[in-house]
């Protein structure tokens, strides 16, 4: 017995998880901005009785890594990012199809090298055993955090240019 697929075609159920990926990382993001204003204020209302929590400067840190990372994703997979509509205008709808693929090829390259290097970099931090300075976490899995949501902005992308005028998520 076969199951039949939504109109959406075969195709729709590749992107499925990418989606549910991104979802994710978008809670974590906001959990992250989250964690930023408890620390922050936790740490500042502590030092008004001569106290503060050791280290919140590298956890705010870190959250705001993780907050900023792991939201690109979802910026890219709604199209939230601004355009250049005054390029835009000047173009007819093929001429813009155009000029939105050539961009979206540069920004292909571009988070290619992004992710490669990320990724070296991490390689480099977990080799010389780097640390936060006053909580002694690790800090090589902070370029291996940002590689994997830029992995997940080039698959993105990569949808934005085979479904041209369609975002991967609905905001």
């Amino acid at each position: 017995m076969e199951t039949k697929l939504p109109s959406r075609g075969k195709a729709e159920y590749l992107w499925r998880p990418l989606r549910k990926v991104i979802l994710f990382l978008a809670l974590i993001s906001g959990l992250a901005a989250l964690a930023m204003i408890v620390i922050t204020v936790t740490d500042i209302a502590l030092r008004i009785g001569n106290s503060g929590i050791t280290g919140a400067y590298d956890m705010v840190r870190i959250a705001a890594v993780i907050s900023i990372v792991c939201s690109i994703p979802y910026v890219t997979a709604i199209k939230g990012h601004i355009a250049i509509e005054f390029f835009y205008h000047r173009f007819s709808r093929p001429g813009r199809l155009v000029l939105d693929t050539g961009f979206r090829l540069i920004s292909l390259l571009l988070f290619a090298l992004l992710i490669y290097h990320s990724i070296l970099y991490g390689l480099m931090l977990k080799a010389s055993s780097q640390v936060m300075p006053t909580l002694s976490i690790p800090v090589f899995w902070i370029p291996w955090l940002i590689a994997s949501c830029f992995v997940l902005v080039f698959f993105t992308v990569v949808y934005h240019i085979l479904h041209p005028g369609k975002e991967l998520i609905k905001p």
